[in-house]
């Protein structure tokens, strides 16, 4: 029976381990905190000069600017033309491309009853089922 709930009992153990270390972690930044004189958490910290051991804050700038028609940052980290997207030596395969691109679509139809579930279509059978039922009559 012990031996079914050891791995329980070591996770408890491991826990109440971990329980132990960050209560005297807590109450030894405690002590510390009221030797040196530090207000408490709750106070509100008040903006005053700042000790050199703490980092100075300062609005972030950013280090990338766009201007007009300034490709200068797509070139890399060392400034390289690289030719990238230029084909010289298949001019002659665009041709082709761009006369597809221009010619327009054909409309495809499809014969025979083309059934829709939208609002209008169902009203519109429900118009024609109520006229073909007179005419039955």
């Amino acid at each position: 029976m012990f031996n079914a709930f050891a791995p329980l009992l070591a996770l408890v153990g491991i826990y109440f381990i971990f329980a132990v270390v960050a209560k005297a972690a807590k109450k030894t930044a405690s002590v510390q905190k009221k030797a040196s004189g530090t207000p408490a958490a709750s106070a509100p910290e008040s903006p005053g000069p700042q000790s050199a051991a703490e980092p100075q804050l300062r609005e972030m700038q950013p280090t990338v600017r766009i201007h007009n028609h300034d490709d200068s940052i797509y070139q890399g980290s060392m400034n390289a033309v690289t030719g990238e997207g230029y084909d010289p030596c298949h001019e002659e395969q665009l041709s082709s491309l761009t006369l597809s691109e221009t010619v327009e679509p054909v409309p495809v139809t499809t014969p025979g009853l083309q059934l829709h579930w939208t609002g209008d279509e169902i009203v519109r059978g429900l118009v024609i089922s109520e006229i073909l039922k007179r005419k039955g009559a």
